[in-house]
């Protein structure tokens, strides 16, 4: 139970009676020795003030009184400081308390062990092998409170830090925390470490320590140092500039919120400490209340005693004496206890009595102070329980965030919404600079930039989107540009240039361009959400629209062919001609009812076998057939040859028309491996060249060795690079490139075409330093835009074009034959038709020359007559006309 403490209301009327009652008493005080190192000391002031405390305090029986005494001593001799406890142990001591020494602590522990007597201390002291029987400390635990600051330092992601150390003890005070980081690897280098322990120079000039952290980059320090060494750290690390948005610092000492940190309270960088007094807590209120009227009334000077500045030894030892108090009255019950004189000298000399009980009782008491709750190890009297209070340091002074405690570890006192608050409050002031590049759509200088100044100079796909993510976590910014590319890892310092090299080194708050979130970068960097999501894909050349011809339908054949084919023709003609005369069953009968024909008549007439052999080659047949067998044996040769031609010509035209399509000379990606003239490369050192280079798949690694041995010949410096020789090498070079950019490329140039499936899938992600405290805004931001739709609009917005500037879409390769390229024919057919309409008419005109002259008429007249007959289309029968011979020949 916590005693009933007094307020200034109550406890007026009975202070005198109090006072009167404790003169009275003096005889009955058991006596405690405190041992100091100077006189005045804060930890004194506390030490007598919970003497005082405890003796007004009505809850404690009548009999608990305490008589403070004070020593002060040196705690490197400690050979007079066992001299000055011996002493007091003389007139009687119901318990030391103190001192701080190593040394002088053991050797009172080791007196105090002897006589029996309780021995208190309220320092940081590690578990010894050989615990003592009569000993309590106040202060945490090593051990836990070492497994506190692991929990706050895991609790906060950290996955490396750097410990800046003063003395060895810090070591030893961190133990479970160094243990437990000793199994990690950084991020940035899995061959390293993820903790650097470095130990402070004790020449008090820090900077060129704090630079070789600086020059590491790793942004969370945890700084084991004095109260008074604190303060000197952090302003010389705001000289070799620490001191920003991306370094953040835990603070292990115990009295780091006693410390006014002036202006640097004002910086961004997060500063952490531990405490182990909470000023808001209802038990630290009521016995602060109680200590300003105690020190009122007995007139003492207590200023330094507050619970936002007062040292953590001090709240101890005021806790210590009040437990020690507590531990008295329960077990004194009704018998009086007294501390008996004794003599260290005298080793018959009996022990103290109550020593024993008073210890015990006190290991498994348990008491709410200044300090929180006190609970012990009952076998070693170190205090195992205590809750450690984790502040900010804000504008206003630290602000508590979070609190840890053995049983029930961390828990936060703000919300989520209220840290994303803190961080927009921080960022409301600041100008956060942005890097990027001139790179097609992203990044683009306005036509008229000259005449422009600051961010109004750009234009592209990333100026609009920072500006939407600006307005959704109202930020201001600044675009600053880099011409060397996104960025590439220097092997031997394994630093970065570009964009990464920006970032990485805290020159820029975000860097933002075509940017992929690789595992590389990712070791450098800090990515927010993707805004785009890609993948590797080939660019090539749009396969060339076929020529036309018009006499495309004699390609099948050469012109030899062509040539060899119509003197086969012509000679085939002639020659069953001739045997046509010459075989007598060529020659028939004109007349079959005549028995005796007076002639003879051969149907195989030259114009006769001319048409014979090509209606024969066109599959057409004719009414004119060879009869006797010689004839017969050369038609059918020339059938044959005619079959072989025929068939030849349309299989081949058939190939010609498939060849002749618009085909591209790749299809997928194994095709480039399948071949060797068409040469591909990438850009050299960015994400796609790392794909080939670290990929597992035996075809990416054959390519990528190919690459390699072609080296700059094929490797580009920049995607624009890449593009122009493809256009430049049509059909002999592809490139390697993200399917966005190539989809950019491919809306603006008609002669450029993407082949195949996408080789992966990645995506674009802007990039900020580690632990930077805008990252979960700025990826809030980029999930809303993406989830209402703006990020796909914003693309469309830079990747169309007007209806004016897109490419025209090709034809399908399986479309019917065009007119261009069958057009010959229709231009033979007509040729054909205007041939044979020229000799109908010189026919025609023979015809009339022939009437005229028969007729005796003029040519006028008989082309008149013959064209009215013509001219008469329903007429189908046309009379004969007689010439005068002939009818003189029928008269007679």
């Amino acid at each position: 139970m916590l005693p009933l403490l007094l307020r200034p209301s109550v406890a007026v009327p009975l202070l005198a009676a109090l006072v009167c009652r404790v003169a009275a008493k003096d005889a009955d005080r058991i006596a405690i020795v405190g041992l100091f190192p100077s006189e005045g000391s804060v930890e004194q002031m506390a030490f007598e003030l919970a003497v005082q405390k405890v003796n007004l305090d009505p809850a404690l029986s009548d009999d608990v009184k305490l008589e403070g005494r004070v020593e002060i001593v040196d705690v490197n001799d400690g050979y007079r400081t066992g001299q000055k406890v011996c002493d007091s142990i003389e007139s009687g001591v119901g318990a030391i308390f103190g001192p701080p020494g190593y040394e002088a602590s053991a050797i009172v522990q080791s007196i105090c062990d002897s006589m029996e007597i309780p021995h208190i201390e309220t320092q940081w002291k590690m578990n010894p092998r050989q615990r003592p029987n009569y000993y309590v400390n106040v202060y945490p635990d090593p051990v836990v409170l070492s497994r506190g600051y692991t929990a706050i330092v895991r609790d906060m992601d950290w996955t490396s830090f750097t410990l800046l150390y003063q003395r060895d003890e810090g070591l030893l005070r961190l133990q479970h925390l160094i243990q437990d980081y000793s199994g990690s690897t950084k991020l940035s280098d899995a061959t390293q470490s993820a903790i650097a322990i470095i130990k402070l120079p004790e020449n008090n000039d820090f900077r060129p320590m704090l630079k070789e952290v600086k020059k590491s980059l790793e942004s969370h320090i945890v700084l084991d140092c004095d109260k008074d060494t604190i303060l000197n750290v952090l302003e010389q690390a705001e000289d070799v500039g620490l001191m920003d948005d991306y370094h953040s610092f835990i603070i292990t000492s115990l009295d780091a919120h006693t410390i006014n940190y002036g202006h640097l309270q004002y910086k961004r960088t997060n500063i952490t400490a531990v405490k182990l007094i909470d000023p808001s807590s209802a038990t630290v209120t009521s016995i602060m209340e109680d200590l300003e009227f105690v020190q009122q009334r007995m007139n003492l000077n207590m200023e330094v005693f507050h619970a936002d500045t007062i040292t953590v030894d001090a709240l101890l030892m005021f806790d210590a004496v009040n437990v020690y108090a507590k531990a008295l009255r329960g077990i004194g019950g009704t018998k009086t206890i007294k501390a008996e004189p004794n003599s260290c000298s005298n080793r018959s000399s009996a022990s103290w009595s109550y020593g024993y009980g008073l210890i015990n009782y006190m290991r498994v008491i348990e008491a709410d102070g200044l300090t929180g709750k006190l609970r012990f190890d009952q076998d070693s009297g170190y205090r195992n329980y205590f809750t450690l209070e984790m502040v900010e340091l804000t504008n206003t002074g630290f602000r508590k965030i979070g609190v840890w405690d053995p049983q029930n570890e961390m828990s936060y006192t703000r919300t989520r919404n209220q840290m994303l608050d803190d961080l927009v409050n921080a960022n409301m002031n600041k100008t956060f600079i942005i890097a990027s590049k001139i790179t097609e759509p992203y990044m683009m200088l306005k036509p008229d930039h000259k005449d422009r100044t600051g961010n109004d100079k750009y234009e592209g796909y990333v100026v609009d989107l920072i500006q939407m993510i600006s307005e959704e976590i109202n930020i201001t910014y600044e675009f600053k540009l880099r011409n060397d590319g996104n960025g590439k890892k220097d092997k031997k310092t394994g630093k970065w240039d570009g964009l990464i090299g920006e970032v990485q080194e805290l020159r820029a708050d975000l860097a933002v361009c075509d940017l992929t979130i690789t595992h590389e970068r990712r070791t450098a960097v800090d990515f927010t959400t993707p805004f785009m999501n890609l993948g590797i894909s080939i660019l090539f050349s749009r396969p060339k629209e076929p020529e036309t011809n018009l006499f495309s339908f004699t390609q099948p054949l050469s012109f030899h062919v062509w040539i060899y084919t119509a003197t086969a023709y012509l000679s085939l003609s002639v020659v069953l001609y001739i045997l046509a005369r010459i075989t007598p069953d060529e020659w028939q009968n004109p007349h079959p009812c005549s028995t005796e024909p007076e002639e003879l008549e051969n149907s195989l007439s030259l114009i006769n076998c001319l048409w014979f052999s090509l209606g024969s080659i066109l599959c057409q047949g004719s009414e004119v057939l060879p009869r006797a067998f010689s004839t017969r044996v050369c038609a059918s040769m020339w059938w044959f040859f005619a079959l072989i031609v025929t068939q030849s010509y349309t299989a081949n035209w058939t190939a010609f028309l498939t060849s002749s399509r618009k085909e591209s000379a790749i299809k997928r990606v194994e095709d480039l491996d399948k071949q060797s003239a068409i040469k591909y490369g990438c850009v050299r050192g960015q994400s796609t060249a790392g794909f080939f280079e670290n990929s597992d798949v035996n075809l990416y690694q054959k390519m990528w060795s190919v690459m390699e041995t072609y080296g700059d010949t094929v490797m580009m410096f920049d995607n624009k690079q890449g593009v122009d020789r493809v256009k430049k090498e049509r059909e002999a070079y592809a490139f390697f490139m993200e399917s966005s950019t190539i989809e950019y490329e491919v809306q603006r140039n008609c002669d450029l075409t993407e082949v195949g499936a996408w080789l992966d899938n990645k995506a674009y992600g802007i990039a900020m330093p580690f632990n930077a405290p805008h990252r979960t805004r700025v990826s809030m931001a980029l999930l809303k835009l993406s989830e209402s739709g703006k990020l796909m609009e914003l693309k469309d917005k830079w990747w169309s074009v007007t209806e004016d500037k897109m490419c025209p879409i090709p034809k399908d390769n399986s479309a019917e034959l065009d007119v261009s390229e069958v057009g010959g024919m229709f231009v033979i057919l007509i040729f054909g038709c205007l041939l044979g309409f020229l000799f109908s008419l010189l026919e025609f005109l023979w015809n009339i020359r022939k009437v005229a002259v028969e007729e005796k008429l003029s040519l006028w007249d008989a082309f008149k007559l013959e064209l009215k007959f013509v001219l008469k289309c329903h007429q189908s029968n046309k009379p004969v006309r007689h010439t005068k011979s002939d009818d003189q020949s029928s008269e007679g």
